[in-house]
Order: structure tokens, then sequence, then C-alpha cells
């Protein structure tokens, strides 16, 4: 399996322990929304955009699944989105940090720097690959001697 999916037990292992705490308690607030979901699957759908706009021509079918290697990234963007959907969760430094640098992974992707492993699941992404194009160079009848006296 070369793409996984992220549960939110993957999450809740990125988040230090008062991070961890304060997500338990917004969860018994409210029965409706799951700001850890909404982060996860956002970021997830962030990866497969970023994924799709670089040189990679294939994503998975499976829309919650994203690349293994960049579930770090997945999992260090979602930490920083919850910031955003909770009052009170503040990120580290540390946190912010990874944050920038998942960003900068995934734009490594996005510009065919960097590449990721083929999915299980492959779906055209409608995107053709850049290849070469073989380009005949005809015979110039116009030269310097054939012009010449002109």
């Amino acid at each position: 399996m070369n793409w996984t999916s992220i549960a939110i037990e993957d999450l809740e292992a990125a988040l230090n322990k008062p991070q961890l705490e304060l997500l338990k308690s917004a969860r018994f607030q409210s029965a409706t929304r799951n700001a850890a979901e909404e982060a996860v699957s956002n970021v997830v759908a962030e990866i497969r955009a970023q994924i799709a706009a670089g040189a990679i021509s294939y994503i998975d079918a499976n829309h919650s699944k994203i690349p293994r290697e960049l579930k770090e990234c997945a999992l260090r963007l979602a930490v920083e989105r919850l910031m955003l959907r909770l009052p009170g969760l503040e990120i580290s430094s540390l946190q912010s940090k990874h944050a920038d640098i998942a960003r900068q992974t995934l734009l490594r992707v996005s510009l065919g720097q960097l590449p990721v492993s083929e999915p299980d699941n492959p779906v055209s992404t409608g995107r053709a690959k850049k290849s070469a194009q073989v380009v005949h160079k005809r015979k110039r009848s116009a030269t310097g001697e054939t012009m010449r006296g002109l």
C-alpha cells in the first residue's frame, strides 16, 4: 500500500497533551461538528490538489488517501488548521516550523521537483506529462550562396 488514509488517532498522536485535552473537550461540546475530521479532510484535499497540479498524472481513486511519504506533512498542516478552528488551541514554535516545512514540501511536489509513490488504484488527473517534441528541420533554400547577386 503506497497511499494511506489519515485517522483521527494519527492526528491525536501529533498533538501535545494540552492540545489533545482541548480537542477532546471540544468534541464533547459539539456533537454535529468534529473539528479534527474537518481539518484532516481539508488537508487531504489540499495535498491531492497539489499532487494533481504537478507533473504527476495519476492520483488514487479513494479521495481519503494520500502518498504515505506525505502523511507527516498532512499531520503537521492539520495541527495548524486545528488552531484556526478551536479557540484556545495554540501551536508551539516547533509545530509552526514543521507546518512551514510541510508547505515547502508540497510546493516541491506541485512543481514536480519531488516525486511521490504510485497510487494503489490510479485515476487520471487529466494532465498530460511533459514530453519531448520531434522537430524536423527543412532544408534551407535561401542561403547566402543562392541569394548572391540579388
